[in-house]
């Protein structure tokens, strides 16, 4: 069917031409290293969006950020709290983040790498989305980019910057 039938009902964001799409489906293929190899590739800029961190990823976005790479954060208000949090080491590397405390739950999971590339799917940049059914897609499109750019800034704008794990993880004390 072609992307045309779909244009009235479509925002104009939605549509590209021109764009290369690689694809990656877990737990068959190694997603993570598939965005590695993303993140290891950018020169200027990776702004994430999170719904959870971890794995061999968080590792490659504070290799980015060492090498000069402008590394930016937006998670979910839970994501600090998780065990194995990525949070905490993205933090003390110097990677601002921010907390999207205004949506139900900040679900996104996006890489805008350079203006140009985008990473997205169902893929979270956690351990355990490696055995989980997941894809990830990776859009090499300055207009997807642009497009994902927009909607990242604008969940920056509703966001609170991360200054400590205790602002958003309440331990009871009954536990």
């Amino acid at each position: 069917m072609a992307l045309a039938a779909f244009a009235p009902v479509l925002p104009a964001s939605s549509v590209a031409s021109g764009a290369a799409i690689a694809v990656c489906f877990a737990p068959e293929e190694d997603c993570a290293a598939f965005a590695v190899r993303a993140i290891d590739n950018a020169g200027r800029e990776i702004l994430v969006g999170a719904y959870g961190t971890g794995s061999g990823i968080v590792e490659a976005l504070v290799r980015a950020k060492e090498r000069g790479v402008d590394v930016r954060l937006i998670a979910d208000k839970t994501t600090p709290c998780e065990r194995g949090s990525g949070i905490e080491p993205l933090s003390a590397a110097g990677v601002p983040i921010w907390i999207d405390d205004q949506a139900r739950i900040a679900h996104a999971k996006t890489m805008i790498i350079d203006s140009a590339v985008t990473l997205t799917g169902s893929y979270n940049w956690t351990r355990g989305a490696a055995v989980n059914s997941e894809d990830l897609n990776l859009i090499s499109s300055p207009a997807v980019a642009a497009a994902y750019t927009a909607h990242w800034r604008d969940r920056l704008a509703v966001s609170a910057p991360f200054n400590r794990r205790e602002d958003w993880c309440r331990v009871s004390a009954r536990a």
